[in-house]
Formats: structure tokens, sequence, C-alpha cells
């Protein structure tokens, strides 16, 4: 029985490595164990770029504090599975690989594109997939479980643009824009010009509160449905995305609108995005999920880490030690 219980397979830890948030926990769970804010938005958009030395550095002091103060884990011998943005850095995604293999010594490693991996988290085998996370929207179609890559679409307009606007209304270093962005504010429906909205009030340890004007508390996030003199909106994003899919895919595509990351949370966005959408595909619909949007991700990578096909893709140890590449994610025929 002793022998038995040494070769049973240690679940898999599950990262999401998205550009304001890593979330992580243990495959096979319904949602991550623990949520790192962290920095990783400013490092992307630093010039000139970090080398792989660097990123080393930043990741693996994250990637410690997570296995060992939020997990509670020791990462040897483990298999780990990653979720990573379809353009992530090759410098990032090497220092990854030898923070894991090298460093920790985990068994395995599996980096799955975190667009497509949502859609374990569903029924759905086919589905418009719309990421609006913090630093930029990203669109991307599947058409039974295949990636219609030509048709991938980014645009800049998400939360990080939201609370840059929120700046000009709030002056305070106590309470984090994005949790204002969180708690007050919503999307009004496109119909809703002279609607009065009242001021939000955050009463803090001090003798000052501080107070958001009511008009800030959805203005800030109009630009994302109407877009910027520089800026393509999410609505119109949607749509160019939809034009450059095969004419036999559109339809089912507009039919499962799939809205992944947290600022499709925030009060009224689905709604305003279906019914902006609807005015020019009768058809579209924005389809409900059983996860919060900002846990698809990692829940579905939850699930495909659980599987046999996960194991059987995955990079062992042994050969990143003999031959230190890192493939790219779509040189693996069998990845989600």
């Amino acid at each position: 029985m002793l022998a038995t219980m040494m070769n049973m397979e240690k679940h898999a830890i599950v990262l999401d490595v998205g550009s304001r948030y890593l979330k992580s926990g243990i495959s096979g769970e319904r949602s991550p164990r623990a949520v790192l804010r962290y920095d990783l938005a400013e490092k992307l958009l630093q010039t000139p770029p970090l080398s792989k030395a660097q990123w080393h550095d930043y990741m693996g002091g994250h990637l410690y504090r997570v296995c060992f103060h939020d997990l509670r884990v020791t990462p040897k011998n483990r298999r780990f599975v990653v979720c990573e943005d379809l353009l992530l850095p090759r410098n990032l995604r090497e220092a990854i690989h030898d923070v894991v293999l090298l460093v920790f010594k985990a068994k395995h490693l599996l980096f799955v594109p975190a667009t497509t991996t949502a859609l374990y988290a569903t029924s759905h085998v086919t589905a418009l997939i719309v990421d609006v996370g913090w630093l930029e929207t990203r669109v991307l179609p599947v058409f039974e479980r295949m990636p219609i890559l030509s048709a991938y679409k980014t645009t800049g307009l998400a939360s990080q643009y939201a609370c840059a606007g929120l700046k000009g209304y709030v002056q305070t270093r106590d309470t984090p824009v994005e949790d204002i962005l969180e708690r007050a504010c919503f999307v009004l429906p496109a119909s809703s010009e002279d609607l009065v909205v009242e001021d939000a009030e955050f009463f803090a340890y001090t003798p000052k509160a501080l107070t958001l004007p009511g008009a800030a508390r959805h203005e800030c996030l109009e630009p994302l449905f109407t877009g910027t003199d520089e800026l393509i909106s999410i609505p119109d994003v949607i749509l160019d995305c939809l034009a450059k899919c095969p004419v036999d895919t559109r339809k089912a595509l507009s039919e499962n609108i799939l809205c992944i990351g947290g600022t499709c949370m925030l009060p009224g966005f689905r709604a305003r995005l279906q019914s902006e959408l609807q005015a020019e595909h009768t058809s579209a619909r924005v389809v409900a999920t059983a996860f919060p949007p900002n846990l698809m991700t990692w829940v579905g990578a939850s699930v495909y880490g659980s599987t046999s096909d996960a194991m059987a893709v995955s990079l062992s140890q042994t050969d990143y030690a003999a031959h230190p590449v890192v493939g790219d994610w779509m040189e693996i025929h069998k990845a989600p």
C-alpha cells in the first residue's frame, strides 16, 4: 500500500499568468487558492524590453511566494500548468521554464493558451471568446475546438484605460483606483444619456470621505463601447473579428460569445455589449457561464490539467535539462 501511495501522481499546480493578477491553485479544484496582485503589465510595457535574466528574477520571486507561502506545497516533482497570453514575450516564457524546471525541479511543465483554455469550463466547443482584462481586450474565435488565428484581434480598451479616466475625478493614495472601479462603477445602456446617477462615497479610516461623482461612475467605461480616436471599441473589434472568420462559421460564433476577464463582471457590461452587437448581428448572444468570468481561464486549466492529454504533451524536466529549448504552444498538436 505504501508503494501505491508513493506512485500516485500528484495534482498539478495551475497558474493563470494575467497582466494584473497571478491566480494559483491545484488541478481538479473549482477555484484558485490564491490571487496575487502584481505589476506585470507595467513590466511588459517597459522599453527596452526586459531581458531573460530580469524576467527570471521577477517571476522567480513571485513563483516562490505562490508555491511556498500561498499554496504551501513543494514544487519539486510536481506538474505545472501555466496559462499564457498568445503574445507573451519569449524572454518571459523562457524565464518561467527555467524557474519551474531548473530551479524548482518540477516534474513536467505545460503552457496552454489562456483564451482557448476557458472553453474547458463550459459545455461549448465553438465560441467567440472575448477576454476583457486589465491591459487590453483580446478576441479569438474558436470553431469546433480549433482557434481561427487569422481572425485574432486586440484593442487597448480595458480596465487600465477606464482607471486612467477615473484618476481625473479622484485624488487618493489609500484606495487603489481599480478597487473604486470594481465597487462603484457600472455600464449604462446606450439610451440612458439623461439618467442622473448618485455620487458614490467611500468612508475610509480618515476624517474625510472619498466621493466619486455620479457621472464618473459610468463615463469612465463609455470609451470601451464607443471607442476613441486612437483605439477601436470592443463591439467594433468583435465585429471585425467576425468579418474575418469563414462565412459558414459566423452564425455559430455570434450565437456563442463568451466573455471572460474581470472587466466584464462590471454591472451592465454584458447586457450593453449584447445590445451593441445585436444592432449589427441579430443573432448575437452573450452566453452565461457557470463560473465567474474572471476565473474561467483558471478553472478551464484546472480541468484540462487533470486529464491524461495534459500529461502526454507536457515538457519533462529531464528533456528540458538536456535540450533547454522553449517551443511555441502552436507546435503542440494536442494542446487545447
